[in-house]
């Protein structure tokens, strides 16, 4: 009698078993999508530190870290302050624990390069700056080039062109982990019938070459988790 309550109690264990592999399996089908990986960073960078160096100009391929210079390209002088403005204030509204943007300055000034040659010294420089400005991460920003729009915001014979990239460098490690590349020059409606819901987004207006680039900024610093 006992071994066959035993039996008994057995078949039950195992039938439990599988009712509750059932519903664990039912619930992993349920969950709702995963969130993108522009949403998730920032919840994952929660806690750690960033400095965001000011934009510079890069000169030659090797101060790129990653990609290629264009043939042909334009940048004026005034441009990286510009950027540098809409920058900070893109950030102003920032979750994350930033340096001071004088620390980040400071330190990009005055941090030595890897004595590794090409990208790879280039790599080391922004880790030493991130070091010297004792942050977890470094964002880097880099304007390839800028055109400014000829016309009015009604009407342009050519319309404005902005490129810029922005890298993620994880100090610790020295790695890239992220970038967001910016590279857009505004088209009509009738060249572009895809961008209708952007042309209608911008009033049907021609924007400014800052007024672009305050769009990617947005875009790139959410992509970031910034």
């Amino acid at each position: 009698m006992r071994s066959k309550s035993m039996a008994y109690l057995g078949v039950a264990l195992v039938g439990l078993s599988l009712m509750a592999g059932c519903v664990r399996h039912n619930t992993t089908s349920a969950r709702p999508p995963v969130a993108t990986d522009a949403s998730t960073s920032a919840v994952a960078f929660l806690g750690k530190t960033f400095a965001v160096i000011p934009f510079t100009i890069p000169a030659t391929d090797a101060d790129l870290l990653a990609g290629y210079l264009p043939a042909a390209r334009v940048v004026p002088e005034v441009a990286p302050v510009h950027l540098d403005a809409a920058l900070d204030q893109a950030l102003a509204g920032s979750k994350q624990t930033l340096a001071p943007a004088n620390l980040a300055a400071s330190c990009a000034k005055s941090a030595p390069r890897g004595e590794e040659s090409g990208r790879l010294a280039t790599l080391r420089y922004y880790q030493n700056v991130g070091k010297c400005a004792g942050v977890d991460f470094v964002v880097v920003p880099m304007v390839i080039d800028w055109r400014e729009r000829v016309g009015s915001e009604i009407g342009s014979t050519n319309p404005a062109s902005v490129d810029f990239v922005l890298y993620l460098i994880d100090v610790r490690t020295g790695g890239l982990i992220k970038q967001y590349h910016f590279d857009e020059t505004q088209k009509s409606l009738s060249a572009n019938i895809l961008d209708a819901r952007k042309f209608v987004a911008r009033n049907g207006r021609w924007l400014s070459a800052m007024e672009l680039a305050q769009e990617g900024l947005k875009q790139g610093l959410a992509e970031l988790g910034l």
